[in-house]
């Protein structure tokens, strides 16, 4: 009996305009409608995730930046897991030496030295999916962020690091190089109590070892009283993995990797084909 559903945003609920489909938006009503609890489980920070969600007028919980960040449905902190400040240096080296672009997540805002590495993640993550991405559409998502104040630009992150390096929840590395990513990924595993993760083939998502998908869905649902067999979970990539281990009913988007819908016990269709209503409306069926 499913009591809980988590479900990732990018190439997931999201469809490659960035909205959330109208199947999509009903599936997740009529769940609530039947007691079930509905819960965002995203990359992004909770300014990047509430707009498409809102926009849609749909109340949901968040657990935003893989993990790092759990809101409630009104916004409200709930928990936060930052990355430890002595690891935050040895991060940014490790970047810098392999020529990786990065951005800086802390509370609600993201920092990064260039608006069109920005657009360029978001168009990144629609090539992975192989989608074309909505490049006006992006642009014009990022800039409206940036004129908000939630997308920051800064020449250096020094004096960032320097004055709010323990507030740092996630470092977001992109790059078009793979073996250079690669190669940051490998350095970057040696260091102890951090995950590194993606959503995309062209990123690495950094964040503590604490902070990861799967570990928030646990702990959001034994703060509900819902054990993980009574748990469906719906993402697409990598920094998803760790609720679909974790989750009894993990389902894979169908422009998911193969490693991804191997760890899954069912695959739906693509993000472009209202994928997670159609998984939503097969589990109601189910149990209505």
């Amino acid at each position: 009996m499913i009591r809980l559903i988590a479900i990732d945003m990018d190439g997931t609920i999201l469809s490659p305009d960035h909205s959330i489909s109208t199947k999509n938006k009903q599936a997740i009503l009529a769940a609530q409608s039947n007691g079930i609890e509905v819960v965002i489980a995203t990359g992004r920070s909770f300014s990047e995730a509430f707009g498409p969600v809102s926009d849609e007028g749909l109340n949901l919980s968040y657990i935003c930046l893989n993990g790092a960040e759990v809101r409630d449905e009104f916004g409200e902190l709930l928990a936060a897991t930052h990355i430890a400040k002595n690891d935050i240096n040895e991060i940014t080296s490790i970047l810098d030496a392999h020529t990786i672009d990065y951005q800086l997540f802390i509370d609600t805002l993201i920092y990064t030295k260039s608006i069109k590495d920005q657009i360029d993640t978001f168009i990144q993550l629609a090539e992975a999916a192989n989608q074309i991405p909505p490049v006006d559409k992006i642009r014009q998502e990022v800039m409206e962020r940036v004129e908000k104040g939630f997308i920051v630009q800064l020449d250096s992150f020094d004096k960032l690091i320097n004055q709010r390096g323990n507030e740092i929840y996630k470092v977001f590395g992109t790059s078009y190089n793979r073996q250079q990513l690669d190669n940051a990924r490998n350095a970057l595993q040696l260091l102890p109590g951090l995950a590194i993760s993606s959503s995309g083939a062209g990123n690495l998502e950094i964040t503590n070892h604490n902070a990861q998908k799967g570990i928030a869905v646990e702990q959001y649902a034994n703060s509900k009283g819902i054990a993980m067999e009574n748990v469906m979970v719906i993402g697409d990539s990598y920094n998803d993995l760790s609720m679909m281990v974790r989750a009894g009913h993990a389902v894979a988007m169908g422009n998911a990797p193969a490693a991804i819908k191997a760890a899954c016990t069912e695959i739906t269709t693509t993000n472009e084909y209202d994928g997670v209503g159609l998984a939503i409306e097969a589990i109601l069926q189910q149990q209505v």
